[in-house]
């Protein structure tokens, strides 16, 4: 049995925020708010399926040669000045002994009951054609794999064994009637991979070309559970606003019905800081897909704040399941040395609604994040690019966002990672603010963590929920996470691990799942400018709960392999009910959760005071009673055996420190006092 409680408190909004929206569905549209921000939707852009792709007429690719595609196109091209400054200062620090360096093999490991790891036969993955590691992994409802990485993609049984592994040049092969044909492709790289739960299905997109005269994006979609069976397969402009521009690193989500990916679009032969143009949303129909109809899409471009095209958006995932008709995604400024700005971007409705809009609201970083310095190794010629700041990879659980990027410890100056948190993400009926996008007129709230090891730097964070879908629309969300990433130190080649955040907000120990054995020296690319990677790949499997699939790099022979891992989570908070009163996140933003665990039926008196001792008023817990009304200063709780949650949901109270007392009249829980206090922080 579960409650819920709603105390009259509130969150303190943090600045700024304002929105825009199309107007009436059309071909294209166009919307400016406030001379702040801008946005065209051109609707139902439509693409013709251009054959279907059969995997078993393509040969087996079991290994490529390393240097055959060469280095892979930047993800956002390094600012080499920026760069080589901070890497500086790095150098310096390291020289100056102000930072102890030591072994993780020495430090605490982490506790058996918050994450283990069951290894899947036959997961260590040779290097493909290309360098760095394009890393991403599917899991199907019945244990079939798909790990894509560089220019090959691999199909792996529910053992882990790799059952078919082909490039992915393979996928022009055309031999049914070509209604968009293909080109020889020559140029692949940066290939995603989606598992729809819904409709048993897998889906990948990948980038071709690094000119406007050769730039496509081709989107495959299985037409069955079984991914070595025929894909339906689509070429999507890369010259969507037909300028000389082409596209580059696409991030992937979805919806129950949709699929998005955003990409960048860069100007010819230039670097990124210069050539960059703008970040797009694609906004595709999965149905159409699956049964090789024409492709209907959503295209939205000249997303700007202030006249400034917003640079990288973070698709985030929908989670504990892909489903909801909306999505958000998240941008930062990436190659600022310093900042805190935070962007979020909205799509409102499916395609096939003809209502899909857009909206932004724009937020202040409690925690300043900041242009990484490059990973250090045991050999210190070598370093590895972190390439900038950017969100890389987020989930939105309920009414909360939470994203996740390459960052500055501004303190070590290692490379670690920043995990942004937005909270109260609501939409309430009747007047709104017109500044405001719906999402944000509850009061949307942002906190910042900063993931750091002394021995350790961290790079590219992919991130799945872990939280158990609720039981019904009112059950309160688990927030818990599982989080992975590359990583390399003064005494550890780089390698791929993991860590984990439960619903009270409180993070694992990093769990080193594939340690290194050498460093990564491709002969094309300086020793102090190696590449690391460009993303990592994470997925829950849906079917079965706390399990997950992860790929990620680690060092061999000098060269960057992948490695496919099953990840069990064995945490005492998720596994079993809590024991007797717990009370999270502290600090809070939005909502206190309280876990009540009794074994008899026990009356509770709740109160909150401030610290001087003062009773704050409260609403009792089911009331209709309208916020006009007096609120009482004392709530009554009745609770059968079993385990509770309560939300106490803020409504006005200002920040500072208060204390939630609970008083036990009837009944018996664990506790040997019958009064229990609990001090909170509103941040």
């Amino acid at each position: 049995m579960k409650h819920r409680l709603v105390l009259l408190l509130s969150l303190i909004q943090i600045p700024f925020a304002l929105a825009q929206s199309t107007g009436q569905p059309s071909s294209s549209s166009s919307t400016l708010i406030n001379g702040k921000s801008s946005v065209d939707i051109l609707r139902n852009h439509k693409t013709p399926l251009s054959h279907v792709f059969d995997p078993a007429t393509a040969p087996n690719t079991w290994l490529l040669p390393i240097d055959e595609a060469g280095e892979m196109p930047m993800p956002s091209g390094i600012k080499d000045e920026l760069r080589k400054k901070i890497d500086a200062k790095r150098t310096a620090l390291l020289r100056s002994k102000s930072i102890e360096q030591r072994g993780i093999l020495n430090d605490q490991p982490t506790s058996a009951s918050t994450i283990t790891t069951n290894v899947i036969k036959g997961t260590d993955i040779p290097p493909g054609a290309g360098t760095p590691n394009d890393n991403h992994i599917a899991v199907g409802n019945d244990g079939k794999i798909v790990s894509v990485m560089n220019t090959v993609i691999r199909v792996h049984n529910d053992t882990g064994k790799v059952i078919k592994a082909f490039t992915l040049e393979n996928f022009a092969l055309n031999p049914n009637i070509k209604k968009d044909p293909i080109p020889t492709l020559n140029r692949t790289y940066d290939p995603r991979v989606l598992y729809d739960p819904y409709t048993d299905r897998y889906i990948v997109v990948y980038m071709h070309g690094t000119t406007d005269k050769t730039s496509f994006i081709v989107v495959g979609f299985s037409t069955t559970n079984d991914p070595a069976k025929p894909w339906n397969v689509y070429k999507i402009p890369g010259t969507p606003i037909q300028d000389s521009v082409w596209s580059d690193y696409p991030i992937v989500s979805q919806t129950k019905e949709d699929m998005f990916f955003t990409v960048n679009l860069l100007h010819n032969g230039s670097s990124w800081e210069e050539g960059f143009v703008e970040a797009v949303i694609w906004q595709l129909n999965k149905d159409d897909g699956y049964r090789g109809d024409t492709l209907n899409k959503n295209f939205f471009n000249n997303i700007k704040y202030e006249g400034v095209s917003i640079w990288s958006i973070c698709a985030l995932q929908n989670g504990p399941m892909p489903n909801g008709t909306d999505n958000y995604f998240v941008s930062v400024r990436p190659y600022a040395e310093e900042n805190d700005t935070v962007f979020v971007h909205r799509i409102t409705n499916t395609l096939r609604s003809g209502k899909a809009s857009y909206e932004l609201g724009v937020f202040k970083s409690p925690i300043k994040y900041g242009f990484p310095a490059s990973a250090i190794l045991p050999d210190t010629a070598f370093r590895l690019r972190t390439n900038d700041a950017r969100a890389l990879s987020g989930v939105r659980m309920g009414n909360q966002l939470h994203y996740f990027q390459n960052c500055m410890n501004f303190k070590t100056m290692q490379a670690h990672v920043m995990h942004g948190s937005l909270y109260n993400i609501t939409y309430p009926s009747g007047k709104t603010a017109p500044n405001l996008p719906a999402w944000n007129q509850g009061g949307a709230s942002i906190t910042a963590k900063l993931f750091s090891n002394d021995s350790l730097d961290f790079g590219y964070p992919a991130v799945a929920a872990a939280g158990k879908e609720p039981a019904t629309e009112t059950d309160p969300i688990d927030p818990s996470m599982m989080v992975t990433t590359v990583f390399s130190g003064a005494k550890h080649y780089p390698g791929t691990g993991a860590f984990y955040i439960n619903r009270y907000g409180e993070y694992s120990d990093y769990q080193i799942l594939k340690k290194g054995q050498s460093v990564i020296n491709y002969t094309f690319i300086k020793p102090s400018e190696q590449r690391w990677g460009d993303y990592e790949g994470i997925q829950a499997k849906f079917n079965e709960t706390g399990v997950f699939y992860l790929v990620g790099s680690w060092g061999k022979q000098n060269n960057m392999h992948a490695y496919v891992a099953k990840v069990q989570l064995k945490d005492t908070v998720y596994n079993n009910p809590i024991a007797d009163v717990r009370v999270f996140p502290i600090p809070t933003t939005e909502n206190l959760q309280i876990e009540i665990q009794n074994s008899t039926h026990s009356e509770i008196i709740a109160q909150v005071f401030d610290m001087n001792g003062r009773l704050i008023g409260a609403k009792s817990p089911g009331s209709a009673q309208s916020e006009a009304i007096a609120a009482t200063q004392t709530f009554p709780l009745n609770l059968e055996p079993g385990t509770h949650r309560y939300a106490l949901h803020t409504l006005g109270l200002p920040k500072g420190t208060y204390v939630l007392r609970l008083q036990l009249t009837k009944g018996q829980w664990s506790a040997q006092n019958d009064t229990q206090s609990f001090k909170f922080i509103i941040q």
